[in-house]
């Protein structure tokens, strides 16, 4: 069980090393391409969720890349990586269809949220709402992350980012076999929810709509752990 397939694209083997080692130790099932006719021969073959795509490479760029990507399907979420001084091309390239940017050095709580967010948002566009997979884990961080994002800017920084880290340290605790721990924070989700709720932060909509995730993953908690 893996929270999501990544596609690395970077012409810098060191580069695609750390990402690989980080999102493998997090659950992610991740594939490397060291340049961007490989990235594409990837995306044509179905074989990516979402892409971390280098700004600066050899021969095809980033945005050349991206671009290509984009005609070739327009739901798979692009996150662009670059070096600071890149960063406003980077931001350019979200008018082109790139989901979020991230800078080297990696901020790797900012960026397994972003990977996170990404995921979950092409869960919705696909099925026109939460997403089905039926991976009851996967739900689960996906409907965390709609619900969070959603949230105005005070309560998704008191409590909306809390419950999405609590939802992929669940998930990635059940992919372990460590059902307590997976336990643990499902338990922390309920009570940021109700805290949440009592406090009007979201609609009785959403509510429900983690609810009934919570209630799938907890069927799911695997016995040893």
């Amino acid at each position: 069980m893996t929270l999501g397939r990544i596609l690395v694209v970077d012409d810098e083997a060191p580069v695609r090393e750390v990402l690989t080692e980080y999102f493998v130790t997090e659950g992610y099932a991740v594939e490397e391409a060291t340049n961007g006719a490989e990235a594409l021969t990837a995306i044509r073959g179905g074989r990516a969720d979402l892409v971390l795509l280098d700004v600066r490479m050899p021969g095809l760029d980033g945005v050349q890349v991206l671009r290509r990507i984009r005609e070739l399907d327009q739901n798979v979420p692009v996150i662009m990586v670059t070096a600071n001084e890149d960063v406003g091309l980077a931001k350019e390239t979200l008018k082109l269809g790139a989901f979020d940017y991230v800078a080297k050095p990696f901020d790797f709580d900012y960026l397994d949220r972003a990977v996170a967010a990404g995921l979950a948002r092409v869960g919705e566009k696909i099925a026109g709402g939460p997403s089905t997979d039926d991976n009851p884990w996967k739900r689960l961080a996906h409907a965390v992350f709609r619900v969070a994002r959603a949230m105005q800017q005070t309560a998704r920084t008191s409590t909306g980012e809390r419950m999405e880290t609590a939802a992929l340290a669940a998930a990635r605790n059940a992919a372990a076999g460590r059902g307590t721990a997976a336990g643990e924070h499902l338990a922390e989700i309920q009570l940021l929810l109700d805290v949440a709720a009592e406090f009007g932060d979201f609609p009785a909509a959403d509510r429900a709509l983690v609810e009934s995730s919570l209630e799938a993953a907890r069927r799911s908690i695997p016995v040893a752990g």
